[in-house]
């Protein structure tokens, strides 16, 4: 309302308004829920789009539900063990995020240890998981942004952060390319400040500050940036994330040219679908309107996408795995991963993982005497925080404080031991279980 008045007044008085001053989060917020349809209905005409329209979906606040992210998910991991290529790790584990899933045990893969165990002793993270490689600048800010995203901790934050701050040129840029030292690049520099917001560093910080100057000298008067002597909406939202992720508005200050603005200059490329183009006249792009849509959501929501797709550390994230046939199991304790043996494996029997009741109610902190069996009646029963879980062998009904509820199946007793459905004791006690056909496994998370 006060903005509104203040530009009502200002026409009154016959104040020169420039056309960029239109150009704020309203236009943002519309030009974002039109990218964002625009890419759903584009799913549903030609199937499965680009790992960065979900990145860009789910950043946006999108509900990736009833899409098509999870195959993508599955294609970019075929590509990624192909090329072993850090970019592709990289975008793996943010779609992943955007999809839903657990990059620590997608498909059976941590795909977060293989990037961490990628960082070389330079602090670089290298080209390619397999074969190393220090020529990939942008290889090293995605696996900086992945980590994050994640919630992951970088092996060698400090040594990660001085290898990026010394690719920076003497004019405040940076490039793709570690060996060439003279080509500027504004998508790159761009890219290098959002890894440098993910490292900690701000607006106030020399390195930040140089690159910052850079971009503002290499604005357009119209608001928006060029690459390889083309303007285009790209090189505008990698400017915009960069911005946003050091702690600068990029529709205030130095940004706020005579001919416009960041953000008018990119709404210049939107076509009336509510797709982005990547040079005037060429018609829709999915990748211009991904990277567009991934832009407008920092501008609305002030965070850089790689924040919006974050999530808890793994550590408050999951509390325990099982593995079918497997005689250890994996607890997560004050941001540690304890591996500790059974003598006995998890099974599947009628579609149902049955875990044995001991190592269940360790995993999901029952004490002791909170757990007891009852021989005549074969039941079993586990007491935590006032939520009392009762079983009884062979049937399908459990009690949760005394209330029954169908399970589907029932508590087995095998070999002495007895054997309860994990999903139906996690969920009880309030924690969220998923389950990963491929490599076999239950995790349990916490449910915040």
């Amino acid at each position: 309302m006060a903005l509104a008045f203040l530009i009502l007044f200002l026409l009154i008085a016959g104040a020169a308004t420039p056309a960029w001053a239109l150009a704020g989060l309203d236009s943002a917020g519309k030009s974002l829920n039109n990218a964002a349809a625009y890419l759903l209905t584009r799913e549903k005409a030609r199937g499965i789009l680009s790992p960065w329209s979900y990145i860009a979906l789910a950043a946006s606040g999108r509900d990736l539900k009833g899409t098509l992210a999870g195959q993508a998910c599955e294609k970019m991991l075929a590509a990624a063990t192909a090329s072993g290529e850090m970019n592709d790790y990289a975008t793996l584990v943010l779609a992943v995020l955007a999809a839903g899933g657990n990059p620590y045990n997608y498909q059976g893969q941590n795909l977060i240890k293989k990037i961490q165990d990628a960082q070389l002793a330079s602090g670089k993270f290298a080209d390619n998981i397999a074969h190393g490689g220090e020529q990939l600048v942008n290889a090293h800010i995605w696996a900086v942004l992945a980590l994050h995203a994640a919630g992951a901790d970088i092996p060698d934050k400090s040594k990660a952060l001085s290898w990026l701050v010394a690719r920076q040129h003497a004019d405040g840029s940076f490039y793709w390319d570690a060996t060439d030292k003279e080509t500027s690049d504004v998508d790159s520099t761009g890219m290098a400040l959002m890894a440098l917001g993910a490292l900690g560093e701000k607006k106030d910080s020399p390195v930040v500050q140089k690159a910052v100057a850079y971009l503002a000298k290499a604005q357009k008067e119209n608001g928006g940036f060029e690459s390889w002597g083309a303007e285009n909406p790209e090189s505008s939202c990698m400017v915009i994330e960069g911005l946003t992720a050091v702690g600068i508005d990029p529709l205030q200050g130095n940004f706020n040219k005579a001919g416009g603005n960041i953000l008018t200059a990119l709404l210049r490329f939107q076509l009336p679908d509510g797709s982005f183009e990547h040079i005037t006249g060429a018609g829709s792009n999915e990748m211009a309107t991904s990277q567009a849509l991934m832009a407008l959501a920092s501008l609305y929501f002030g965070q850089p996408f790689y924040a919006r797709l974050a999530t808890p550390p793994a550590a408050n994230r999951y509390k325990a795995r099982f593995i079918v046939g497997d005689r250890s199991y994996t607890v997560v304790a004050e941001g540690k991963e304890d591996v500790k043996a059974m003598d006995a494996a998890p099974f599947i029997d009628n579609d149902r993982t049955y875990v044995p009741v001991r190592y269940l109610a360790y995993a999901l902190d029952v004490p002791g005497d909170g757990v007891s069996w009852d021989e005549k009646s074969s039941a079993v029963k586990l007491s935590k925080d006032g939520v009392t879980v009762t079983l009884v062998i062979g049937e399908e009904t459990g009690y949760i404080n005394g209330q029954p509820r169908s399970i589907g199946v029932a508590p087995l007793l095998r070999e002495g031991r007895t054997y309860l459905p994990a999903r139906f004791v996690a969920e009880a006690f309030g924690y969220q279980v998923d389950w990963d056909a491929i490599s076999q496994t239950v995790s349990i998370k916490n449910s915040n």
